[in-house]
């Protein structure tokens, strides 16, 4: 029998890898360091945020009003905005402060700001009064209408009768009035604009003046020239002035008169 050859199989191992650079090594030491400390300096900030939105954190201890006031009440102002000053000085909503201000019926606008470290700052500008609106409520200078509980401290003040909206109207005819008439010493008391468009002016010296649609500057400078060469005792006659013809005007008299001509 023939001998059977046995083959011995040669082991064969897997070279070692090279062992990775020093500054490799290093480099990755660094970096995952660096995630450590930012991940910590992350949710140590996001404490501190959180922290400072607590409004027993710098709470404001002082809300300053600044402006010049003649109808507005500052204790009222204070009450509508208190509670909302009741925070924190970061977390205070300054937004939501100058909205309130300005919803109160005498406040025209508000500027809101902080002043570190515990104090709000609310800057007032108060509502100017043009006129009494017919149904209640008083026009400002910008020609609205703002809705008021009372308008006794408003005597004073003409009064705007008109067709919902006419308010803008009224405002801007009355101002275009009121320097012409003072010159005269005539002051407007009410001015009404009718469904029809037409105009009546109510003067303090108990004179109405009629205009139509129009109201142009040529009708009112005619007035005037005729008015201010009147003797007083004809000029304390007149109850109306009717300013709606093409080249001159009709006077109705409070006690009749043989005749009179007004320029």
């Amino acid at each position: 029998m023939g001998a059977k050859r046995i083959v011995k199989k040669t082991s064969t191992k897997k070279p070692r890898s090279p062992a990775k650079p020093m500054f490799e090594r290093w480099l990755t030491r660094r970096l995952l360091g660096g995630v450590l400390l930012f991940g910590g300096l992350g949710g140590l900030s996001g404490f501190t945020v959180w922290q400072l939105a607590q409004p027993d954190t710098l709470p404001i201890q002082q809300v300053q009003v600044k402006g010049e006031f003649v109808y507005l009440d500052k204790k009222d102002l204070y009450k509508a905005v208190g509670d909302l000053a009741n925070a924190g000085f970061f977390n205070v909503d300054v937004r939501a402060v100058k909205q309130a201000a300005e919803t109160m019926p005498w406040v025209d606008s508000a500027s809101v700001r902080r002043i570190w470290p515990d104090t709000l700052h609310i800057d007032i500008r108060e509502q100017i009064p043009l006129a009494r609106w017919q149904e209640g409520g008083m026009v400002n200078r910008h020609g609205d209408v703002v809705p008021l509980a009372a308008t006794d401290s408003l005597g004073d003040l003409p009064v705007f009768n008109g067709p919902e909206g006419t308010a803008k109207i009224l405002a801007e005819r009355y101002q275009l009035l009121s320097m012409p008439l003072a010159k005269m010493e005539l002051a407007v008391v009410a001015l009404t604009l009718n469904e029809r468009r037409a105009w009546r002016v109510s003067l303090d010296n108990g004179m109405h003046l009629l205009f139509g649609r129009a109201m142009a500057d040529t009708q009112l400078s005619r007035f005037t020239n005729a008015y201010n060469s009147m003797p007083v005792e004809k000029l304390e006659n007149i109850q109306s002035v009717d300013l709606r013809y093409t080249n001159g005007f009709a006077v109705r008299w409070k006690t009749p008169v043989n005749k009179s001509k007004l320029g």
